[in-house]
């Protein structure tokens, strides 16, 4: 593995080298203390807002039935718990479901047996969630069967768009400048439009529902893996700071699922990506979504049953997710520029945890698919390294697949089995002749090099204001160069070994901490250079150098 620094231009301080890595030097007030009035974009600039806004308070009027249709992940459920709680919770419209597809039975999206079953239960508007962009055909049979559809998601169109009573979508918005809004995050915009038109509500009362809702959306905007940038840094910096000053100021369902996870503050992005979004992924993985919603739908005593079974099928889900991931490392060519594998057995929930862990295995992209005879077709989950366009691959083979659809991250596929085999060989010829070699070799980017007169307690000090740290805004990684060892000691911490170390450079001590390496604690000594994060030493004050690599001639070395 090879490292690259973004930024040598060391003629500029530190926090402008940083800023100018993040292109946002030109606004770095904006960034630092992000306010509503200068990162929210009028939710009307999204294409259809207008008619979907006066669509469904015409239903309401109207008393008709409304069917929210939400996608089976963690993006969908909260979202359509959005709408779910606005319509029927603050606009008093009880004429509400929420109906989900069953991933193992149904796929991704919504059938036309979804619309039919809707149909024969009197719905007569269907708001669909996280969904259906690419479903042009569905949304003909909508309109056959007399049911009005609206359309919202945040996954890429392809070229022709669904024709619906309105279909919400930044992507699909060329006025609306921010294009990397989480689905919760179209959602939150759609109630937002909506209550700006609510003449019942007072203006401290529009501010609570708007308080209301942006812990939900804070935390799915995170676990969407959406840049935390402009309105989904000010929706994800604001929520942190009112939940670790007024936690109780949160949604009672949400006030006992913390509790209940034993999160001691601060809450940051880290306990919302390792610890509360795989509790509630891990639902619809293996069982259903509805149980999802439950989480969000109780509190107190009532939601404890739910979360004491979230906890029992999270441990189901890290046991299943490593026996399979075995399973498809057996199957897969690690010599082929595309990994693939493919099996009967697997489940639908596992196979995007497995290709995602293939690529970041292998640097490669990789594609798993679960095959069901029965319906003769294969499902297929896709990861990719940045090197790669996904989409342009799926456009190019767009001709032998049945549906496919995704965002930046991940993309989905359905192919005929009868075209399985000859879509996998055009796959390879594809990767083969796209992929160079010189791609397969790994790169950590590193922001910059520290200058010795740059390590101050201020510049630490001032790191901590570009928190929360999370996509396009990732916690800086930092070189220093030439450090002379003074001392190696093993420290103990949680029954795990580390290694710490005293270290001089012009008369300056760093104190050095390598995590889970006290096994090679008399391996180092000498001169060194490393590439590090910096960490406030909530222990003992001050700050400290959280070690991730040791350098040598522009190679990293593993310890």
């Amino acid at each position: 593995m090879k490292y690259k620094l973004l930024n040598e231009s060391y003629d500029k301080t530190l926090i402008e080298r940083l800023l100018e890595i993040r292109q946002i030097a030109s606004d770095a007030d904006a960034f630092f203390e992000p306010t509503l009035s200068h990162t929210w974009i009028d939710p009307f600039k999204i294409d259809g807002m207008d008619k979907a806004v006066k669509h469904i308070m015409d239903a309401m009027k109207k008393n008709e039935k409304i069917m929210i249709f939400g996608d089976y992940d963690v993006d969908g459920v909260t979202a359509s718990y959005c709408l779910y709680k606005f319509f029927r919770y603050f606009l008093k419209h009880s004429n509400v479901s929420i109906m989900y597809p069953d991933r193992q039975k149904d796929g991704y999206g919504l059938r036309n047996y979804h619309l039919d079953e809707m149909k024969s239960r009197w719905v007569q508007l269907v708001i669909t969630v996280d969904n259906w962009i690419t479903s042009v055909e569905e949304a003909k049979y909508a309109k056959e069967i007399w049911i009005d559809l609206l359309i919202t998601d945040h996954h890429q169109p392809l070229n022709e768009l669904p024709d619906g009573v309105a279909v919400l979508n930044q992507n699909c918005s060329p006025d609306y400048s921010f294009k990397w809004l989480a689905w919760v995050g179209v959602a939150f915009k759609l109630i937002v439009a909506m209550l700006s038109k609510c003449k019942d509500f007072s203006s401290d009362r529009k501010n609570q529902i708007f308080n209301f809702f942006l812990p939900i959306v804070a935390i799915w905007t995170v676990a969407d893996v959406v840049p935390l940038l402009w309105e989904n840094r000010y929706i994800v910096k604001k929520w942190l700071e009112l939940m670790n000053r007024h936690p109780d100021s949160l949604p009672k369902c949400l006030q006992w699922f913390l509790s209940y996870l034993n999160i001691k503050s601060p809450i940051d992005t880290y306990h919302i990506w390792f610890v509360i979004w795989p509790r509630i992924n891990a639902w619809w993985r293996i069982q259903s979504p509805y149980d999802s919603l439950n989480v969000f739908l109780h509190d107190g005593e009532e939601q404890i049953e739910f979360l004491q079974k979230m906890d029992a099928i999270n441990q189901e889900r890290k046991r299943l997710q490593d026996e399979w991931l075995k399973v498809a490392e057996k199957l897969i060519d690690v010599e082929s520029p595309i990994l693939i594998a493919e099996s009967s057995d697997f489940h639908e929930w596992v196979i995007w945890i497995i290709a995602w862990r293939l690529t970041e295995k292998y640097n490669k992209p990789s594609i798993v698919f679960k095959s069901d005879k029965e319906k003769w077709s294969a499902s297929a989950s896709l990861r990719w390294p940045d090197y790669f366009s996904v989409i342009d691959m799926l456009k190019d083979h767009a001709d032998i697949l049945e549906r496919f659809g995704g965002h930046k991250w991940a993309w989905w596929l359905t192919v005929k089995l009868e075209n399985l085999e000859k879509l996998c060989k055009k796959l390879k010829s594809y990767c083969k002749k796209k992929i160079k070699e010189s791609d397969l070799e790994r790169v950590l980017f590193v922001d910059t090099k520290i200058l010795p007169q740059e390590r101050t307690n201020w510049n630490f000090k001032f790191l901590e204001k570009f928190e929360p740290f999370w996509e396009c805004n990732e916690e800086p990684l930092f070189l220093f160069e030439d450090l002379q060892i003074q001392k190696v000691e093993k420290v103990w911490k949680n029954w795990s070994a580390h290694m710490k170390l005293y270290a001089h450079r012009w008369n300056q001590l760093l104190h050095l901490l390598f995590r889970w390496k006290g096994s090679q604690s008399d391996l180092i000594s000498g001169e060194i250079s490393v590439i590090w994060k910096i960490k406030r030493d909530t222990f003992n004050g001050g700050y400290f150098v959280d070690g991730c690599v040791v350098i040598e001639d522009w190679k990293i070395i593993d310890l």
